[in-house]
């Protein structure tokens, strides 16, 4: 997401306390120790005066709950494409033949791996360009939570990527997959592939 008032300038941002908008450095002043556009700046400066500390919104991390049921309403999303391949791959290899036999062929073990391998892929690209979009998946908005720096910013590409990466490699392998999440009942509640990425999941109601 780019600088609020000049949209040519994506990187280096600061989200502004008060109105959560990412500006560039140029239109960001440090009032008490905290991060103000100029909008902002003038109510910043009237609390000041008035006695009150200078202060914006404060960002609370998403509870373990709330993140999963985030994952739940993505799952159901990237169900659909994946119900789409197995009909177009296991119709004409003839996975369905109500005449095959009992055992297991190599064709199965094939179908199997493409099947996961093709689900991976899906989850990884969803999130990856979800996430480079704004920070949230339709699971997140639907919750109302978002993807983060640890400093409350916009996540980068890079970061987003990153994170997609590492959770569904992470959740390919069930054991990893649920140490993954453990990680997150700590005081930051950041899982492995946050901590991969340098990220932190918030409540987002702006």
């Amino acid at each position: 997401m780019p600088c609020k008032n000049h949209p040519y300038i994506e990187d280096g941002l600061t989200r502004c306390v008060r109105c959560a908008d990412s500006f560039c450095p140029d239109c960001i002043v440090q009032i008490g120790g905290h991060p103000y556009c100029a909008a902002c700046k003038t109510e910043a400066m009237r609390d000041l005066r008035s006695g009150l500390p200078a202060m914006g919104r404060q960002l609370e991390l998403a509870t373990v709950g709330r993140r999963f049921l985030a994952l739940w309403v993505d799952g159901l999303i990237l169900v659909i494409p994946l119900f789409i391949l197995i009909f177009a791959l296991g119709i004409p290899s003839g996975m369905f033949d109500p005449d095959a036999t009992e055992d297991p062929s190599p064709v199965f073990f094939v179908f199997q791996g493409l099947l996961t391998l093709a689900y991976m892929g899906f989850g990884i690209a969803y999130e990856g360009v979800m996430l480079s979009s704004g920070g949230q998946t339709i699971g997140k908005k639907a919750l109302k939570i978002k993807v983060v720096t640890p400093e409350g910013n916009d996540i980068t590409r890079g970061q987003a990527w990153t994170r997609a990466v590492v959770r569904q490699v992470l959740s390919a392998v069930p054991c990893l997959g649920l140490i993954d999440y453990l990680v997150a009942f700590g005081a930051e509640r950041a899982c492995i592939h946050d901590q991969a990425a340098k990220t932190r999941v918030v409540n987002w109601s702006f």
